[in-house]
């Protein structure tokens, strides 16, 4: 395989560890949200940076939501089921289909495993993309034992606490539309740069189908399977 395709394979596999990721969405909403990604203070080489995904696309539609990034020949899809408590990720690595799946107890495991934060909640507040937003900041502790300060921005016009339920997060009430998740060596920061509610939107329930030719596999298994 080469070395390109080995790290981006790479690449993808830590922000599958790392991305329990479900937008928070109120349980009515239903549109698209568009995040800007970047990695500030991750302790990666140059290389492997150059092949994580820059965007992430959501599509929301009542309880279900589907969060779809790139990098490369690379894609992740996840599928999160609010209802069932359930989240299915989707990996398309060199033309496989691959499908992983969590259930509540995977999750609730999950979450018992990550160092929960210190929410601060501020009265500061600022617009972005026409919603105001409160600030909160999370205290959080790296694998190296250092502390970090992360800032949240989030908007209570599209309710979230309900909806938070594979995030470390669980303490914001609303989207979050600027935050960042810090795992090991990489630091992942997200910055909504478009949301688009529901009207004049359709979204098609098969968005949040597992493809029929997806293969069922662990993380284990396809860890073992790509090295």
């Amino acid at each position: 395989m080469q070395s390109q395709a080995k790290r981006q394979i790479a690449a993808m596999l830590m922000m599958f560890v790392l991305s329990s990721l479900t937008i928070n969405c109120q349980e009515l909403f239903t549109g698209r949200i568009t995040y800007e990604m970047s990695y500030p203070g991750s302790r990666i080489d140059l290389a492997t940076l150059e092949q994580l995904p820059q965007e992430v696309n959501i599509v929301a539609k009542n309880k279900m939501v589907r969060t779809e990034m790139e990098a490369g020949e690379l894609t992740q899809i996840k599928i999160a089921d609010s209802k069932n408590l359930t989240v299915s990720t989707i990996l398309e690595i060199l033309r496989e289909k691959y499908v992983i799946h969590k259930s509540p107890e995977d999750i609730k495991q999950e979450l018992r495993e990550i160092s929960e934060p210190k929410i601060n909640f501020t009265n500061e507040t600022k617009e972005i993309l026409g919603y105001n937003c409160k600030k909160a900041e999370a205290i959080v502790y790296d694998d190296f034992g250092e502390e970090h300060v992360i800032e949240i921005y989030y908007t209570e016009e599209i309710s979230g606490k309900p909806f938070n339920f594979n995030l470390p997060y669980k303490e914001i009430p609303g989207l979050m539309l600027v935050y960042e998740i810090r795992s090991g060596n990489l630091n992942m920061r997200y910055e909504a740069t478009s949301i688009r509610s529901r009207w004049g939107i359709f979204i098609s329930n098969r968005n949040f189908r597992i493809p029929s030719d997806a293969k069922e596999i662990t993380f284990k298994e396809l860890r073992e399977k790509l090295q």
